[in-house]
């Protein structure tokens, strides 16, 4: 299963909404839809910096591996 992110957006303004987990974006782009949920992405990973939380872009995080 993987966790996929949304957003919703009342009156003009956008808001984090729940997440959903699913099997694969197909299915999560459907229960979106069912619930008025607007898809915006898959969870990969969170890194936390200075106390701040930060998303790893796929290709920063895997330019940054040594692979031998």
């Amino acid at each position: 299963m993987k966790i996929y992110l949304t957003e919703v957006e009342d009156k003009g303004k956008k808001y984090a909404g729940p997440n959903i987990v699913a099997e694969n974006w197909s299915e999560a782009a459907e229960a979106a839809e069912a619930n008025g949920l607007i898809l915006i992405g898959e969870f990969v990973e969170v890194f936390v910096k200075q106390g701040l939380m930060h998303y790893i872009e796929e290709d920063i995080y895997n330019k940054n591996r040594i692979l031998h």
